[in-house]
């Protein structure tokens, strides 16, 4: 106690002096003429600065003078549309730690996910409506309920397909619920024949874009007037894909080895005779419970009861977990793909 109390002391002296000094320059500039203290501050503006403001030393690199989203170019020599794309295009620069977790974020899921998108044929483009929708977090959920990368409500999600329940919420698993989305993004494209309408029903409502278009006589996205939050999504994804292809132009360098592992796993469709629990299932894949719950979100209960689940096992463990489950009468394996 008496230590503290000596440092106190000794701080609160410091203080008093410290004071004394600044108000005793201040007195001794005050006595000087009135020419000589105006010399003096210009000296002192034009010299070196001892402290440089981190916000001063923030600089964005211009607008680039072409883009294109999904084949399509975007008109930045348009005024109006300069602006709302500047809009979001600066406010993503701000965020420096975001972007470079989002850079390492695309490395693990974008190889899963634009394989996904190749196969349907799809434009390579739709993979950052995901970034856009959920920062590629499979685990994201909205205030509205939308949830999983694709960000889902439960109605769409059933309605395309996805297992939800109890038990299961193929929301949140990445290859169901990508599949899922991009089986929703085909059919709209087959009624608005335009990508960026597509995308702009994705966010609002398809029912939202029939009757702009109806009402406004145009099909071109840059000539109807939506509601803010579309307009401004359709510009975020345009952002985010120039930033992301192009992240040596905005400083995000990143060593490979600190680049997040890709998500490479084998998909299952496994049979449950009798209810059985999850942790025999992590088990068989000789994991700890919460690794195999990230590679399988979906699975929301500790029991699985009887039926028919997807089942998403580390690539290098699958000879491991085909044994094991073979050993086990309760489960059996109806056909597999390998995810990497």
């Amino acid at each position: 106690m008496k230590r503290w109390t000596t440092l106190f002391f000794v701080a609160f002296l410091l203080l008093i002096a410290a004071n004394g000094y600044g108000q005793s320059d201040i007195r001794e500039r005050k006595q000087q003429p009135v020419e000589r203290r105006i010399a003096d501050t210009e000296k002192e503006v034009a010299g070196p600065r001892k402290e440089v403001s981190f916000f001063s030393l923030l600089t964005f690199p211009p607008v680039p003078e072409s883009l294109t989203l999904c084949n399509k170019p975007i008109p930045l020599a348009v005024d109006d549309i300069r602006e709302r794309f500047e809009r979001e295009y600066y406010q993503m620069l701000e965020h420096r730690g975001l972007l470079t977790i989002l850079v390492k974020r695309y490395a693990k899921y974008g190889p899963i996910l634009s394989d996904e998108i190749n196969k349907m044929n799809m434009p390579s483009d739709l993979i950052y409506l995901a970034l856009i929708e959920s920062y590629l977090n499979p685990r994201a959920q909205s205030k509205a309920n939308a949830s999983g990368m694709w960000q889902f409500i439960k109605e769409t999600g059933k309605r395309e397909g996805l297992n939800i329940n109890d038990n299961i919420d193929e929301r949140y698993s990445i290859v169901r619920s990508t599949r899922s989305a991009l089986s929703y993004l085909k059919k709209l494209n087959d009624e608005f024949g335009d990508w960026l309408l597509v995308m702009a029903a994705y966010n609002s409502g398809e029912g939202r874009i029939r009757e702009a278009i109806a009402n406004q006589t145009s099909r071109d996205f840059f000539e109807l007037y939506l509601p803010e939050e579309t307009e401004r999504y359709i510009y975020r994804i345009a952002s985010i894909k120039e930033i992301i292809t192009n992240t040596k132009k905005y400083g995000l360098t990143i060593d490979q080895k600190d680049y997040y592992k890709p998500f490479a796993v084998t998909e299952y469709v496994l049979e449950v005779k009798y209810d059985v629990h999850t942790a025999t299932l992590a088990q068989a894949m000789d994991l700890s419970y919460k690794i195999f719950r990230e590679l399988n979100l979906h699975l929301r209960k500790y029991n699985l009861p009887k039926g028919v689940y997807y089942l998403y096992v580390p690539s290098e463990k699958k000879e491991l977990f085909l044994r094991r489950i073979k050993e086990n009468p309760n489960l059996g394996i109806q056909n597999y793909r390998d995810r990497n």
